[in-house]
């Protein structure tokens, strides 16, 4: 069976292609705004020929992400963000005990029970909304590229903090510190530093952690400055499956093949 998922998110695009259990094709494009149904086609047209099929092939798709019910023509059906993460942190980690997904726009937390299903779930405040593209914003601001950004401490080195609870103000607060004269790589760190701060707070929000295997998913995993920090002030060793960035499409993709809590229970206690 051949199933598409899309996960069409409020700054990226992302579609997996699945068949009988394996991704065999994937890609990633902007999210297009009002625009979003043509870039969703293309970003599944690209995934069909990443895997070799066209859309003749594909049996069911589902959408997630905050744009699922802008491509109801392409998508037969939608799943919600937290479902789709947890499907996903599952496929790819079977004993996990609490997933967190990063992106552009939410930071979801869920911890997750001995059936497998989600025991609570946190999603930061609208202040602390937009971590990925704070991230990416102030990365182009202070003209750095991922590469720079990678090598980056974990702290800034001159002790320079932003807020970390209203992005508005923690653009303001790096801003000044550039204009006070300290450097873009400190900035930097400050900049991730507080970005980091905003996703401990959503998981230290769940009242009765479950940390004994946390899986990380979306955008952000690919942000290796981003991670090492978190590492640091969560003091939890994440697992981040190959596939994390595209945690949600994935999700999706699954739910369309039906791949559900019993067939994730039967695998666990084989």
């Amino acid at each position: 069976m051949i199933t598409a998922g899309i996960d069409v998110g409020i700054e990226n695009v992302k579609v997996v292609i699945l068949e009988d259990g394996k991704a065999i094709g994937r890609s990633k494009g902007r999210s297009g705004g009002w625009k979003r149904l043509a870039a969703t086609e293309t970003a599944l047209g690209e995934a069909l020929r990443d895997a070799g099929k066209t859309a003749g092939d594909v049996s069911r798709t589902v959408a997630t992400g905050k744009g699922k019910f802008d491509v109801a023509s392409i998508a037969g059906d939608v799943i919600t963000e937290p479902v789709a993460a947890l499907k996903a942190a599952q496929f790819l980690c079977q004993e996990v005990t609490t997933v967190v997904d990063v992106g552009a726009d939410e930071t979801l937390v869920a911890s997750v029970n001995e059936k497998g299903r989600i025991e609570q779930l946190v999603i930061n405040e609208k202040c602390a909304a937009g971590v990925g593209s704070f991230l990416r914003n102030m990365a182009r601001r202070l003209e750095l590229s991922l590469a720079d950004m990678d090598g980056l401490p974990p702290v800034a080195p001159d002790g320079s903090t932003v807020s970390d609870g209203c992005i508005v103000f923690g653009e303001l607060d790096a801003l000044n510190l550039l204009n006070n004269g300290v450097s873009a790589k400190e900035v930097a760190s400050a900049v991730t530093a507080s970005a980091v701060i905003r996703v401990t707070n959503s998981i230290n929000d769940i009242t009765v952690p479950r940390l004994d295997k946390v899986v990380l998913l979306g955008g952000l995993t690919k942000n290796t400055a981003f991670v090492k920090a978190l590492n640091a002030r969560s003091k939890i060793e994440f697992a981040i499956p190959e596939d994390a960035e595209y945690g949600g499409a994935l999700g999706a993709a699954l739910y369309a093949a039906g791949w559900g809590d019993s067939y994730y229970m039967e695998n666990k206690t084989a």
